[in-house]
């Protein structure tokens, strides 16, 4: 009866309501709460000005305060009501400066009694204790106020291997659900001081697409001027002059250079490419293993399965139009290649 209470308050609209069903929730430190302060029994033997009497109430409130706020953070993550979260977490860090100054108020730690070479020991310590919490609280709010990130965003975060969507922030750590299904959990700092990448525009389609990037290192032995031949077959070859005009087909050139213009041009008319910011299509340096040529663009279907199956469909094309210019991907002979050769001593 009590769980069910709790959680219609809890589901409600109204903020209010939604407080009263945390508490209800969490009725058993309530209770405690309420008797420490309001029970005659107790303060009939227990001077309400007692130092430790204060300390005791105080402490309960902050925990009941902060148990409160983090259901209420926890119904918010599922609602995506990202003010509210915001709200919760700031409250919390309110309420535990009140509670410090109230100690310090309490226990009169300010005054006389101790020195000021104490108190800065004391501050350090704590410091020290807290440091974690501190950046935390830090990175949250930089990450708030900056819109950087909110519930549902895809991120990753390479340093920690995570690549999945956010389901829950608070000060000190954001939760993530991997695409593989499994569920991490990394410091809220992390986000700042480390390298991560939003890509929820990316995959709302907000932006120019998903970014690809692909090399293919080629056999630079294969890089000769076209013959007579070489050329009437290109000319002939219709899925080659759709792309590259039979007057564009010279015989002073390389067949390297009339790859690459064929290849910008098949990316160009690709209705899966985005032509902006910038389509490259360029030789990289050359190496012992040989010359790279690499592709950069953007792919607009950003979803991971269709991004992939795009990725797949453009190296697979790539492979098989290299041997129409007579061009070879260069691979190191392997045991099989060794025991193939037919080549005599």
């Amino acid at each position: 009866m009590i769980a069910k209470l709790s959680n219609n308050g809890i589901a409600s609209e109204s903020l209010l309501i939604q407080i009263m069903g945390a508490l209800i929730k969490q009725w058993g430190l309530l209770l405690s709460f309420l008797f420490v302060v309001f029970s005659p029994l107790y303060c009939s033997f227990v001077d309400v000005d007692n130092q430790w009497y204060l300390f005791l109430v105080s402490t309960i409130a902050l925990w009941l305060f902060i148990s409160v706020c983090r259901i209420l953070t926890d119904s918010f993550n599922l609602r995506k009501k990202e003010a509210g979260i915001t709200w919760c977490q700031i409250a919390m860090l309110f309420a535990f400066g009140l509670w410090i100054i109230g100690l310090l108020l309490i226990f009169d730690i300010t005054g006389k009694t101790i020195n000021t070479a104490a108190f800065g020991i004391v501050g350090s310590l704590l410091a020290w204790i807290f440091q974690d919490i501190i950046r935390g609280v830090v990175a949250f709010i930089l990450l708030r106020k900056n819109h950087l990130l909110q519930i549902d965003d895809w991120i990753k975060v390479p340093k920690y291997d995570v690549d999945g969507k956010v389901t829950r922030v608070t000060l000190t750590t954001v939760t993530i659900y991997s695409w593989d299904t499994t569920t991490s959990s990394i410091p809220t700092s992390a986000l700042l001081s480390d390298h991560f990448m939003n890509l929820q525009k990316m995959a709302e389609g907000k932006t120019y697409g998903r970014k690809m990037s692909k090399s293919f290192i080629m056999d630079t032995g294969s890089f000769c001027a076209l013959s007579k031949e070489e050329i009437d077959a290109l000319k002939s070859n219709n899925r080659v002059t759709k792309y590259l005009p039979q007057e564009e087909i010279h015989e002073d050139v390389i067949n390297a250079q009339q790859y690459r213009q064929y290849l910008f041009h098949w990316l160009m008319n690709n209705p899966h490419i985005s032509q902006h910011p910038y389509l490259i299509v360029s030789w990289q340096k050359h190496t012992e293993n040989g010359m790279t040529l690499h592709i950069s663009g953007f792919i607009i279907d950003s979803n991971v399965s269709a991004f992939e199956w795009q990725q797949s469909l453009i190296t697979e094309h790539i492979v098989e139009s290299l041997k129409w210019f007579g061009l070879r991907l260069y691979q190191r002979p392997s045991s099989y290649d060794a025991k193939s050769c037919t080549i005599e001593p």
